[in-house]
């Protein structure tokens, strides 16, 4: 991905998030939404936890597909997006991503997150991994999809240049920035994960990783 660094001025303006993302994607997040989708729902009634719904692009692909979702986002005014988008079998919930150890283990077919690692922590991304973990049931699928740190060499040279000023520009307007992912691979292992699919695209700095309990 281009960049996520916007994404937290595009949360404080919900009704311009999804173009604001099709702008610093190339247009490329609506495939990524598509993509996310196919490898989250393997037959139709599956159970999927989606964190961070956002204004729900992915929910309604989803839904689409056939699943029975529980969307959660921590902004009401995205949630109130997301309703007007997707007609399907949705159980909104208003609540952050810490709060998933509110829901029942064992209990979904799978657990999507997309584009909401790069805003946390470390230590806020470990504790929501070993969350989404205990949220699957037999056989659950772990759907990780986010923006990652390019490969050395020119790729990463690239990436520091487009994403300088639109941090410095992020920085400015909320004080804060979201970050690439160094080493999802590692985060996931140590989750107690193995990674049976992953996708990349433009020069590897946007990641579709499937994961499974080891």
């Amino acid at each position: 991905m281009s960049s996520l660094a916007l994404m937290r001025w595009l949360e404080s303006t919900p009704g311009r998030y999804d173009a604001g993302m099709r702008l610093l994607t190339f247009g490329r997040v609506r495939r990524l939404h598509v993509a996310v989708a196919a490898v989250s729902v393997r037959q139709r009634g599956d159970r999927v936890l989606e964190i961070g719904c956002g204004t729900g692009t992915v929910t309604e692909q989803l839904v689409a597909r056939g699943a029975r979702v529980v969307a959660i986002d921590q902004s009401p005014e995205m949630i109130e997006l997301a309703k007007a988008r997707v007609v399907g079998d949705v159980e909104w919930r208003e609540q952050t991503a810490a709060e998933i150890d509110r829901l029942p283990k064992g209990a979904f077919d799978a657990v999507v997150v997309c584009l909401c690692l790069s805003d946390m922590s470390g230590s806020e991304r470990r504790f929501v991994l070993a969350e989404s973990v205990e949220r699957l049931g037999e056989d659950g699928v772990l759907i990780v999809a986010d923006e990652m740190q390019a490969p050395r060499g020119w790729r990463r040279a690239l990436q520091l240049a487009w994403r300088g000023p639109q941090a410095a520009l992020a920085w400015l307007l909320v004080g804060s920035i979201s970050r690439p992912l160094a080493d999802l691979r590692s985060e996931l292992r140590n989750a107690g994960l193995e990674i049976v699919r992953e996708q990349r695209w433009m020069f590897g700095t946007l990641g579709l990783y499937e994961a499974r309990r080891r």
